[in-house]
């Protein structure tokens, strides 16, 4: 090349830059022109760890119960249960998982926003659950049953030729018995258990036909107890919304409402206790959530009772008997965003975080700092605008929530874009896994759950595929002059990783900010072994399957600008879970003269 200024003849440099591995993860805050080349400016189906990021696992399809899932829960003993609610039923994934109909085991709800804890008692271990519309429901590893202020009766069923509902009277055509339908427990599509409350000119008589306003059967068997003969008083269990544990307390949330109520100790039953926080809360609102918040990662005397309200104020009691002064103070009452919903909160080691509009925000930071400086130093803070567009988004039928994975150290919140937003929890760092419609999640037996609108219930982060079908990881790093701000021309990228397989990827070069994403990288039908894609990926073979080895490979790229960023796609379409680490992408270009 003639440089027409000086007369010379200028020759071109080839130099090589480095991305290390995105292990800040996906970042959309800060300046762009002085980014780090550790952060990613894309980091879509690539999860960042300490030291590298690895490609996402896919979806396995855990039970399909056919309506859109609202609500996972969870019940622990010995080994975990998974419960899916939906708007009108509760349903047993794991025995729908095993091949069983898929059946509400509770049908005929209002609403499936259930709030549940897990408590244990004298009696056994209890999860119990509200959701403001329905009674209390609680389940003892067997059966699900109301909680009510009368004593609960049971009816059998079978033979159902038109549906129940609760709150309907039901009537048997022989004995004449009535009473008020408060649940509905389901063995098959066809029979089950009433759960009624007090039954007024019974008992009802095996094979009589029982009736209400929608509902037709023939009782199974004379009506008898429940097995639990607690009651709950002081407030309708139907008005209240979310539940928690504290000091071997349940305590509650009322609907609509300033007030929370608490049981006595080891207790799911008996005489509820009112605390009108009116008089606290200086903002007004409504109280949405409570939880405990522990100063170090256990639980122990300093635990503390945190109650949050529809406007953001914190209010932050210590004690273990809130009827007695001298064991229950206010701490202090603290002020953050609004938080987007009742379930927008998750525990992290020794701190309560609380998904926000402003973002997730740390409730030791609360105390600290007010609300402008609170933005700072948000959980998401690395992913401000992006998280800012999400909220925007949200919806009251897709209310964003977390689901803290611990095993792996993945925080997971599903937003209305079929697309998730995914953070290391040790690390901060965040990615994007995308095609997942994460509505809400669970971990049960060390393994992810999330379920979607479609009323499919999935394991994450699982095999090859997503439900069959394949997805793609792309990463693309910050964009960098590379150690100069002279236009530059890239000629080849290259890529460091660790992987087992022939993996297909595809390298491309992006140049001053502006991301041409290229075409998927192809992959054919999903094969019955373990090859990637296609039956055939490149030129030579690795090792075994089972091998994890480190590669550097170059691919020829185009690209002319100031600041320059490299791009890697691979696609995963196996059956078994894809092994791809990133370690590093290189950069190799060509400038006039010595830099």
């Amino acid at each position: 090349m003639f440089d027409r200024v000086s007369g010379q003849r200028r020759t071109r440099t080839t130099r090589e830059a480095t991305f290390p591995a995105p292990v800040k993860g996906w970042v959309q805050s800060g300046n762009i022109t002085t980014a780090a080349r550790d952060q990613a400016e894309y980091l879509d189906n690539f999860f960042p760890t300490a030291q590298s990021v690895r490609l996402r696992g896919g979806t396995i399809l855990y039970a399909d119960i056919g309506s859109a899932i609202v609500r996972l829960m969870t019940y622990s003993s010995g080994t975990d249960k998974l419960f899916a609610g939906t708007a009108s039923g509760i349903y047993d994934c794991d025995r729908i998982n095993a091949g069983g109909a898929a059946f509400a085991d509770v049908a005929g709800l209002a609403s499936g926003d259930w709030s549940s804890t897990q408590i244990g008692t004298a009696g056994g271990q209890y999860a119990v659950f509200v959701n403001g519309a329905n009674h209390m429901h609680y389940y003892d590893g067997t059966a699900f049953y109301p909680l009510y202020t009368q004593a609960v009766n049971n009816v059998g069923y079978d033979a159902l030729a038109a549906s129940f509902a609760v709150g309907q009277t039901v009537t048997g055509g022989t004995s004449g018995a009535t009473a008020v339908i408060l649940s509905i427990v389901q063995t098959s599509a066809t029979a089950g258990t009433l759960r009624v409350g007090t039954i007024s000119g019974g008992p009802f008589q095996d094979n009589e036909a029982l009736t209400t306003t929608s509902g037709a059967a023939t009782a199974n068997g004379a009506s008898s107890a429940a097995t639990l003969t607690s009651t709950f008083t002081g407030v309708t269990t139907a008005s209240l919304s979310q539940v928690w544990l504290y000091k071997k307390r349940l305590f509650f949330v009322e609907s609509a409402s300033q007030s929370v109520w608490y049981l006595p100790v080891d207790s799911i039953g008996g005489a509820a206790t009112e605390i009108n926080l009116g008089s606290i809360f200086r903002r007004g609102g409504q109280m949405l959530f409570g939880a405990t918040w522990s100063l170090d990662s256990g639980s122990g005397l300093d635990d503390v009772c945190v109650f949050v309200t529809t406007n953001g104020e914190i209010a932050v009691y210590e004690g273990t008997d809130p009827s007695s002064a001298s064991t229950w103070a206010l701490i202090g009452v603290y002020d953050i965003a609004t938080p987007l919903n009742k379930h927008a909160w998750f525990k992290a080691g020794g701190d309560l975080a609380i998904l926000t509009d402003d973002g997730i925000i740390p409730v030791s930071e609360a105390l600290k700092k007010d609300r402008a400086a609170l933005q700072a130093v948000a959980i998401s803070y690395p992913i401000e605008d992006a998280w800012k567009s999400a909220v925007a988004d949200a919806l009251t039928s897709f209310p964003i929530a977390p689901t803290l994975w611990q095993a792996q150290s993945m925080l997971v919140i599903g937003t209305p874009n079929n697309v998730a937003f995914v953070a290391n929890a040790r690390t901060g760092a965040w990615c994007r896994f995308t095609g997942w419609d994460v509505r809400c999640g669970a971990v049960a037996n060390n393994s992810m759950y999330f379920g979607d609108n479609a009323g499919s219930v999935f394991q994450g982060d699982a095999g090859g595929t997503d439900d069959g079908t394949q997805y793609t990881g792309l990463y693309v790093p910050k964009f960098s002059d590379c150690g100069t701000p002279a236009l530059k021309s890239a000629n080849h990228a290259g890529l460091t990783f660790r992987a087992s397989g022939t993996p297909n990827f595809r390298m491309a070069c992006h140049a001053d900010y502006a991301v041409d994403v290229p075409a998927t990288p192809s992959a054919g039908a999903l094969p019955s072994g373990s090859t990637w894609g296609t039956a055939v990926w490149g030129s030579f073979t690795w090792g075994s399957s089972a091998a994890t080895e480190t590669y550097t490979l170059w691919e020829g790229v185009g690209a002319n600008g100031f600041a320059l960023a490299p791009s890697v796609q691979v696609t995963s379409n196996q059956t078994e879970a894809t092994v791809f680490e990133i370690l590093a992408a290189r950069l190799r270009f060509e400038g006039a003269g010595s830099f």
